[in-house]
C-alpha cells in the first residue's frame, strides 16, 4: 500500500486510477500518526522532516500533479490492480454495472461497460476522460495496465 499525505490529493486519485491501493491521510492528522501507518508501506510526502523521519518514503518535490507523476516514475512497485479497477475517490474495488435500468441521468449509458463504488456511491465508465488520462500518462512515459 501507498500512504500520501494531505499535500498529496490529487496525485493520490491519479495513482488510484492507475491501481495503486493509496491511503490518502486527511490534513487533522499528525505526523505521528502518518509514521505510524506507514510501516511496512511507502509513504509520499512533500513534507521534507517527515520524509526524514520514514525510511520507506518519497520526497515529492512539485506542486503540480502530472509532474509529481513523472517525479515518482519509476520508484514505485507495480500495480496492484488494473486501469480504473479502483475508485479514485476511496481506492474501493468498482464493480461491473450488469444493468443499465435505473442509473442516474448523468451516467452515459451509451458505454460498453460501466462500473460503481458502492462507498461513494459513484458510476465510473471508459470515455473521453479515460482516454485523456491515457495519453496523459503515456506522454511521461508511466505505462498503464489492465
Amino acid at each position: 500500500m501507498i500512504i500520501a499525505d494531505s499535500m498529496l490529493g490529487k496525485l493520490s486519485r491519479y495513482l488510484r486510477m492507475i491501481g495503486y491501493d493509496v491511503r490518502y491521510v486527511e490534513s487533522d492528522k499528525d505526523d505521528s500518526y502518518i509514521i505510524s501507518i506507514s510501516e511496512n508501506n511507502l509513504l509520499l510526502t512533500r513534507d521534507r522532516q517527515l520524509h526524514e523521519r520514514v525510511d520507506n518514503s518519497i520526497l515529492v518535490g512539485s506542486f503540480r500533479s502530472i509532474e509529481q507523476l513523472d517525479e515518482i516514475r519509476g520508484r514505485l512497485p507495480h500495480p496492484e490492480h488494473g486501469f480504473m479497477e479502483l475508485c479514485s475517490i476511496c481506492g474501493q474495488t468498482l464493480s461491473k454495472v450488469n444493468s443499465k435500468e435505473g442509473l442516474p441521468d448523468y451516467v452515459n449509458k451509451s458505454a460498453t461497460e460501466i462500473f460503481y463504488c458502492s462507498m461513494c456511491n459513484k458510476y465510473y465508465w471508459n470515455g473521453s476522460h479515460t482516454e485523456n488520462f491515457r495519453k496523459m500518462m503515456e506522454r511521461i512515459g508511466l505505462e498503464i495496465h489492465n
